[in-house]
């Protein structure tokens, strides 16, 4: 199982590369429009509108390549493409320009790069822990759910550490400081994992070895292919898209899927809108980055909990237990709604109406303001925003046992020839939920909007866990027949 520990180191330099960068351009974007979550919730909707567009066609590139290839290709992309965002957002940040036309361009940039890097990253983790885990462990169940369980380890363990020492970097030293750490250690992470898994693949022969038939996904028999050009063409690329969707449905493990997707439609988590907006409570990029590694702390948690759960009480029940118990811990988030020290119109929804005007005058001017202002403190009371960052925190070991659990129902039930497509379609259906979220955010993007934001999620949590509790009630019910 040597090969499973070089896989769990070479996702160590990933992971800790993607935490870095996930953590600081939510602060970064922050400080280019202080006070409001606008550029934050415009990067989260390129960024997941670019994998609903391309996750399928991704996925079905990699069925279709081979796997050697498909690594070398993606991290070159997505490591160089971090960096030239990195390096973007310090031109604005020390102003080498003041022309607004100039700084505009930089942070379109800013954002078609950093979703550029981000479809790399996706299609990494498709290849990695929906096919590469799989074959390594040879199709044992009891091996995949403890390299799952490893993996997200060491994913969330990243997670204490990675945001904690760029967001102390970022707070006792400089902003330049902290770009410099994510380009210098992507330069590193970008050749330390492509030797690693050239290793694992040299190492473990049946990575060399893959069942690819793109013929029978395009409908055609081979003979029929011959007679076209090398290669697919865009048509046939654009149909392996709608066809992956179609695969997907035929899953018999596609609501469990569902259920997944319908998970990212929250801010109830450390996600770039999240870190804003405790950015503009006045919390300090360090205590930030302190709740963001206690949740990392709670997930971990999960993960060592869900083998333990797999084998008491198996693995389609482990997931309702995770999604039942995330929902009871993010009930504090919706009693923070009306705390002290919420700024949300919730509280106080007649002063809200009366004042509408005042505030939409107030929203223009900020928004053709370029000057970079700290955020300013909306309450002294910091006890709604502790509550909901608790909420948060705690709710993180039910949201990875039910994470794991169905990933691995997925690695389990899902053919090798369309381990890719399935892995792409999923990663494009949580965008489309995710682009939920940033699209009610940019329309709800002032801190007083927040507990909006927040019904709705937990709104989509609970709606997750019955969605979920439906697929263990058929799945129950198929068994005894």
């Amino acid at each position: 199982m040597w090969a499973g520990y070089w896989l769990c180191s070479s996702f160590f330099f990933s992971s800790w590369g993607d935490r870095m960068w996930n953590f600081a351009i939510g602060l970064y974007l922050v400080k280019l429009t202080p006070g409001l979550l606008q550029l934050t919730a415009i990067y989260g909707a390129v960024v997941t509108s670019s994998v609903i567009l391309f996750a399928p066609i991704i996925g079905n590139w990699i069925d279709r390549k081979n796997r050697l290839v498909v690594i070398r290709t993606l991290l070159l992309l997505q490591n160089g493409l971090i960096i030239c965002s990195a390096v973007f957002i310090s031109l604005i940040l020390f102003k080498v320009t003041t022309n607004n036309n100039i700084l505009s361009f930089l942070k379109a940039f800013v954002i078609i790069f950093g979703a550029a890097a981000n479809l790399a990253s996706q299609g990494e983790q498709i290849s990695i822990t929906r096919d590469w885990v799989v074959v390594i462990c040879h199709k044992d169940k009891d091996s995949l759910a403890k390299l799952n369980a490893h993996m997200r380890r060491i994913d969330l363990s990243v997670a204490i550490l990675a945001p904690i020492a760029v967001g102390s970097l970022m707070s006792l030293i400089s902003d330049l400081s902290g770009i410099a750490l994510i380009c210098g250690w992507n330069i590193l992470s970008m050749f330390s994992e492509y030797i690693q898994l050239h290793h694992i693949y040299k190492t473990v022969p049946e990575l060399a070895e893959k069942h690819i038939n793109e013929y029978e996904i395009l409908g055609e028999t081979e003979s029929d292919h011959k007679v076209k050009s090398t290669g697919l063409g865009i048509f046939d690329r654009i149909k392996l898209s709608f066809i992956g969707w179609k695969v997907y449905k035929s899953q018999s493990i596609y609501l469990a899927g569902i259920a997944l997707a319908v998970l990212y439609l929250t801010v109830l988590g450390f996600s770039s809108i999240t870190v804003g907006y405790a950015y503009s409570q006045s919390m300090k990029e360090v205590y930030v980055s302190i709740f963001f590694g206690t949740g990392a702390l709670f997930g971990i948690l999960g993960t060592i909990v869900f083998p333990f759960l797999r084998n008491k009480v198996g693995l389609v029940k482990t997931g309702v237990i995770g999604l039942g118990y995330q929902c009871s811990m993010l009930i504090l988030c919706v009693i923070s709604i009306w705390a002290p020290g919420s700024p949300s119109s919730l509280r106080h929804i007649d002063k809200y109406v009366t004042k509408l005007n005042t505030t939409f005058t107030n929203t223009v001017s900020y928004n053709n303001s370029s000057t970079i202002q700290p955020p300013v403190a909306i309450n002294h009371s910091y006890v709604s925003i502790l509550l909901l960052m608790l909420g948060v925190v705690l709710s993180r070991s039910g949201l990875w046992i039910s994470d794991l659990t169905i990933t691995q129902l997925q690695q389990e039930n899902v053919e090798e020839e369309f381990r890719g497509a399935v892995g792409g379609v999923q990663s494009s259906l949580n965008s489309v939920l995710d682009l939920m979220q940033y699209i009610l955010t940019i329309v709800l993007f002032r801190p007083e909007d927040f507990g909006i934001l927040i019904l709705i999620s937990f709104s989509a949590v609970f709606t997750s866990f019955l969605l979920y509790l439906t697929f263990s009630i058929k799945t129950s019910l198929g068994s005894k027949s």
